[in-house]
Formats: C-alpha cells, sequence, structure tokens
C-alpha cells in the first residue's frame, strides 16, 4: 500500500505491479554455484539450475586443470521457463559500450556483462539446457564468455587456430572464405584443432601466447557435400533461416587446453583464380587486419594490455593467401608452415 500525498487518500497497487518488482531476478536464489578455470583463469558460477551448472563445466571441460583461485568474474545465470521462446528461432540483438556489453535473446531472454564490476548476468529459457543443447542452439555460454574476455586479460578475435607442438597458426578471414574447412583437413592431416571461431590472445602472458576457443565448429550445409564423412559427425542446427551444423572438436585436441605460440597468421582469400598466391604483410597492413577481427573493438583502446596484445600479434609474420575454391590449399599450406 502507498499513500497519495495530495489527499492523503491509500494507494492500492495491483498485484500486477508487484509482480514486476523484480523483473532482472536480482533476488532469485543461486543454490548452485561453483569455480572454474578456463585460460588460467578463474571465473564463479552461480545458478538457480543444476543442467545449467553440468552444462558450463561441460563447455570447459578441457580447461579444468589447475586449481582454482579466487574468482576474477562472476556469472549469475539464471533459467526460468517462457513458453513463448523458441531457442532456435530467437533472434538475437546486442549492444556494447565501453564496459558495458547486452545481448537480448528473442523476447525475455538476455545477458549482460559490467567489465569494471567483473560481473555477467543472465535471464534464459530451460530450453537452452535440454536435449544437448551445445550442439541444438547457439549456446549462451560461449556468447557470456566472449562479453567477458576483456576483463580476463583476453583479446577475442574472430578466427581460428591448428597447432603442432604448442605452435600454432592463426588463420583469418570474411565469412565462406574456407577457416572452418581447412582447419579440420589440416587437423585430418595431424594437427591439433584449436579453433574455428574464436581465438584469445593472452594480454596477461609473458610472450605472446594464443588460446583456442571451446565452442563447437561451425560448418555450413555445402561443405557436407564436399567433405561426406562429416554428416555422421555433425548435429545439424538452425537460426532463423540459416542451415549448419555444428562438429565436436574436442578428439581433435589435446585432453588438457594449452595455449599456442603463434608462428604466423594467415589471411585467407577464395577470390583467386589458377594457382594459389602466398605474399607476406607488412606489420602496419597486419595490424590493421587484425583490427578487423576483433569482437570487441573497444577494448584495445580501453584496456592497455589488450591493445599491446594486439601489436604483439604483428611481431610474427603474417601472410595473405588467395585462392581457389578448394580450402585444401589453405589446409595444406597451415600444415607445412607447422612442418
Amino acid at each position: 500500500m502507498a499513500t497519495n500525498h495530495g489527499t492523503m487518500q491509500p494507494v492500492y497497487e495491483s498485484s500486477s505491479a508487484a509482480s514486476r518488482v523484480d523483473l532482472l531476478r536480482r533476488f532469485a536464489p543461486t543454490i548452485h554455484a561453483t569455480n572454474l578455470v578456463a585460460m588460467q583463469r578463474t571465473m564463479r558460477v552461480e545458478t538457480n539450475n543444476v543442467e545449467m551448472l553440468a552444462l558450463v563445466l561441460k563447455f570447459f571441460e578441457r580447461h579444468q586443470h589447475g586449481t582454482p583461485s579466487v574468482p576474477e568474474f562472476v556469472w549469475r545465470i539464471i533459467l526460468e521457463s517462457d513458453n513463448r521462446l523458441d531457442p532456435s528461432g530467437a533472434r538475437l540483438s546486442a549492444f556494447s559500450n565501453g564496459g558495458l556489453r547486452y545481448v537480448n535473446i528473442g523476447q525475455m531472454s538476455f545477458l549482460a556483462v559490467d567489465l569494471e564490476k567483473r560481473e555477467g548476468k543472465a535471464f534464459l529459457d530451460p530450453a537452452f539446457v535440454h536435449a544437448d543443447a551445445r550442439f541444438r542452439h547457439r549456446p549462451p555460454v560461449d556468447i557470456l564468455f566472449c562479453m567477458t574476455a576483456a576483463s580476463l586479460g583476453l583479446a577475442a578475435l574472430s578466427g581460428g587456430c591448428v597447432g603442432n607442438n604448442n605452435r600454432g597458426v592463426l588463420i583469418f578471414g570474411p565469412p565462406n572464405s574456407g577457416k572452418t574447412t581447412a582447419c579440420y583437413l589440416a587437423a585430418e592431416s595431424g594437427m591439433e584443432f584449436h579453433a574455428d571461431q574464436v581465438i584469445f590472445a593472452d594480454a596477461r602472458s609473458n610472450s605472446l601466447a594464443v588460446w583456442g576457443d571451446p565452442f563447437p565448429a561451425v560448418f555450413r550445409p555445402e561443405t557436407l557435400a564436399y567433405l561426406s564423412e562429416l554428416r555422421d559427425r555433425c548435429r545439424q542446427s538452425t537460426y532463423g533461416n540459416c542451415s549448419f551444423y555444428y562438429f565436436d572438436k574436442g578428439p581433435m585436441q589435446a585432453p588438457r587446453t594449452k595455449p599456442v605460440v603463434p608462428i604466423c597468421s594467415l589471411f585467407l582469400d577464395r577470390s583467386g583464380r589458377g594457382d594459389a598466391q602466398l605474399s607476406e604483410m607488412k606489420p602496419r597492413a597486419a595490424l590493421s587486419r587484425f583490427y578487423e577481427y576483433m569482437l570487441f573493438a573497444e577494448d584495445a583502446k580501453v584496456d592497455p594490455q589488450i591493445g599491446a596484445a594486439m601489436h604483439a600479434l604483428t611481431r610474427t609474420p603474417a601472410y595473405s593467401l588467395t585462392y581457389n575454391t578448394d580450402p585444401k590449399i589453405a589446409a595444406d599450406v597451415m600444415v607445412k608452415m607447422l612442418k
């Protein structure tokens, strides 16, 4: 009950108003919690759903070596059913401004991160953790980690990586440039498949070190016509009118994930005709290209550590590879560089 100060008459709040008091579920109990290690950083995960906790641990299971220390970041994840949400077709919208980042999923679900306070909060439908969700829907855990990375001293770039004996080749290129297929083919030749979506340059390392992403690889439908053996190894998923396939690259990785020391970077250009052309790039041109692939461009401006990591990438050679439609050409170049 409230008071109308003009007439001193009581004003009763409606039940609908009372139900809107805690829209962000700030006071929802999160009885399931753990400290986990990811890329040698400790994060605390708190949630009201034991399946979500299991999903997060599964996501980072290859990083779970070493003893957790004092948490550097806290994720608070609330799951509550919303019958209006279909995760396979939920629209995503996002914005970032300095240390604040926000992603909206459909009508009700969202993820929000405050880098200065080192807190991330999510409100999600339980459908995101049901029925092998890592390979059916865009996993919110990967979005949340990418939004958090800068606060952990990790420069996140859209790219791939294959490695051999703790050495790695970084792969960059626009959509449909052959990054994922080339990485897969290189791994089939004995290399380790570290990433095809995001790489994380470690700004805290004494020397340049790069971590691969913990996410499943993503193939386009046309790739399965080119690599028929993938049909029995991928899980089909959709987003809006797009169809794609998730691939568990875990068997092509070491049981415990370690960073690689990059020996070079390779920028793919699939528009070539005739023989492939490999040309070395000048450091200034390479730095400009690296910035193009940053997930959050303001990080290097706001955080000197992130800017230093970006410049460190230019201390190793960078090449432009122009080739025709066959990603095996790019894979062979990557394998040759690592051997």
